[in-house]
């Protein structure tokens, strides 16, 4: 479509021009996205190599640096391939993954319900807040005894740590992200005709985003610091088991085997839950 100009020649109008310049923005904006993801990938992989680069040459190039405590990674893969081939470095992964994702999967079932009923029943809250924020103060390494007494060693206790220490970053900031919810959009949706079940799922729990995914990923990082204390506490299996075995035997290289697992373990876990949340949720930058 063209237009008449005022010396009477014809010119391409605006709407002609707007689905170039679309076009034009959109793959621009998308080279500059892969461009900025490229680098910070690239800057990940360097930081980990130099990481790796110093942590080789210290040990070994000065003297004030023991390589029988503190053993250059050379020395660790040396050790972890015959353990990873016997199977014993997967059977140990396999079982600490177990009990954490067990541990934080009750935790989320719980420390959702918890915050919802304690932020939008004012009789519970009263009830509830002294006792949930007393227990919150408690360390949950403490309770590693009375666990031990209570369940014994087997697979109750761990479980029993891991959901109690997963428990309360969840719950405490679920209870305050519904509680803080703004009274607009809480009228709004009763304008509208919302009943309560709609307005839960649709308003209060879309408002309370940002707090409860904060929580989510901080109780990821809390199973797996309650875990290493449950299974150093007592357990026939598991990473920290592992670990365990090496100080038992003055095999440094085997607990650095388990610390560079539970790393790997918490990265992986972290980026898995960003990628998730950002599938889940495409309009929320915080999740990314």
């Amino acid at each position: 479509m063209s237009i008449a100009s005022t010396d009477g020649t014809l010119s391409p109008s605006r709407d002609a021009e707007t689905p170039g310049f679309e076009a034009e923005f959109q793959t621009a904006y998308w080279r500059a996205r892969r461009r900025a993801v490229l680098l910070r990938l690239a800057l990940n992989a360097a930081g980990v190599l130099l990481f790796i680069a110093a942590w080789e040459a210290i040990p070994r190039w000065s003297n004030w640096v023991n390589e029988v405590l503190f053993p250059p990674p050379s020395q660790v893969l040396e050790a972890f391939w015959p353990m990873l081939k016997s199977g014993e470095i997967g059977h140990n992964i396999m079982v600490s993954l177990r009990r954490a994702g067990t541990g934080f999967g009750l935790a989320f079932v719980l420390g959702i319900a918890a915050g919802l009923i304690t932020s939008r029943v004012r009789f519970f809250q009263y009830l509830l807040e002294p006792l949930l924020h007393g227990f919150r103060a408690i360390p949950t390494i403490a309770l590693v005894p009375l666990c031990i007494l209570w369940f014994g060693i087997g697979e109750t206790s761990k479980l029993a740590l891991v959901t109690w220490g997963a428990f309360f970053p969840i719950w405490i900031t679920t209870h305050i992200g519904v509680r803080d919810v703004h009274v607009i959009y809480l009228r709004s949706a009763a304008c509208l005709g919302a009943g309560r079940l709609a307005t839960l799922f649709l308003v209060i729990l879309p408002a309370a985003l940002p707090f409860i995914l904060s929580g989510l990923r901080q109780a990821i990082a809390v199973s797996l610091i309650v875990l290493v204390a449950a299974e150093l506490s007592g357990a026939s299996a598991g990473v920290a088991y592992m670990m365990s075995q090496g100080n038992q035997l003055f095999r440094v290289d085997i607990m650095f085997i388990g610390l560079a697992l539970l790393g790997i373990f918490g990265f992986l876990a972290d980026r898995a839950f960003v990628a998730l949340a950002g599938w889940l949720f495409p309009w929320y930058e915080g999740a990314r």
